[in-house]
């Protein structure tokens, strides 16, 4: 859309005194308007230039009680939910009641330290092994490591998997790893450092272990087993008694150190 022109002109009133004229179009309508001086003439058109420029962009004047930065902050808002379903007091909403004043600036080593002093003292008050508490210093020593300049606040899922992956670790390296680090961020989400725990949304691994079975032992083995538990040291890590079945036969048992044993 083109801008629309103004142009000023000079001409005489009915009395003989001088004039000046804006004349142009503005939304379509012929303006003509009419001035004493040429700076009034000036002024004016000025003034229909800013309407017609305002019309062609789609900015239009409006009273506001905000300040120009809060009208560009506003403006940019809109535009970044541009093509979004929600209107912006939805979000703003969401973000009121999610958002909580935490320490942005807490350093990894410094969340790090206070979070191992805790365990230290859960290891002193015997709460907690010598051989886990290694491995957690080993594991959030090697964190440091790897984000030696980190804040609490920057971490996230994504940036956490590559360092729990590292060197292609077994399924149960990987969630040994992973439970560590999940409990420190535990720790710091408690202490207000983060606003969520990122190592949740990163992946579990479930393992199948296989299900051992207990040895059966041949009625000859069993029979012999019996036989000298019964007379070992006067037959003392046997207790031996008879119970009567639906079918009115006898059978014995021994329990020898809690195994029950019952011949076939």
């Amino acid at each position: 859309m083109k801008q629309s022109k103004f142009s000023i002109t000079r001409f005489e009133n009915y009395n003989g005194t001088a004039a000046w004229r804006v004349d142009g179009n503005l939304h379509g309508l012929r303006i003509r308007k009419n001035f004493k001086s040429r700076e009034e003439a000036g002024a004016g058109k000025a003034v229909l230039e800013i309407q017609a420029l305002q019309a062609a962009s789609g900015i239009r004047p409006a009273t506001t009680f905000l300040t120009d930065a809060q009208l560009r902050q506003a403006e940019d808002a809109f535009r970044r939910i541009e093509g979004r379903t929600k209107p912006l007091l939805a979000y703003l909403d969401y973000a009121l009641a999610n958002y909580r004043e935490y320490d942005q600036l807490k350093p990894l080593d410094e969340a790090v330290a206070e979070y191992y002093t805790t365990k230290k003292t859960a290891f002193e008050r015997t709460l907690l092994s010598l051989r886990q508490l290694r491995s957690i210093e080993n594991e959030l020593t090697l964190l440091k490591a790897r984000f030696p300049k980190a804040q609490m606040s920057e971490f996230t899922a994504a940036k956490l998997l590559p360092f729990l992956e590292r060197g292609s670790p077994s399924l149960k390296t990987y969630n040994n790893r992973r439970g560590l680090v999940s409990t420190f961020f535990k720790f710091a989400y408690q202490k207000d450092w983060t606003l969520l725990n990122p190592v949740e949304k990163t992946p579990h691994h479930r393992i199948n272990h296989r299900r051992g079975s207990a040895t059966t032992l041949t009625v000859e083995r069993a029979a012999e087993l019996m036989a000298f538990v019964e007379t070992f040291e006067g037959g003392e890590m046997v207790a031996l008694r008879s119970i009567r079945k639906e079918n009115s036969f006898s059978i014995r048992e021994w329990r020898i150190d809690g195994l029950l044993v019952t011949p076939l």
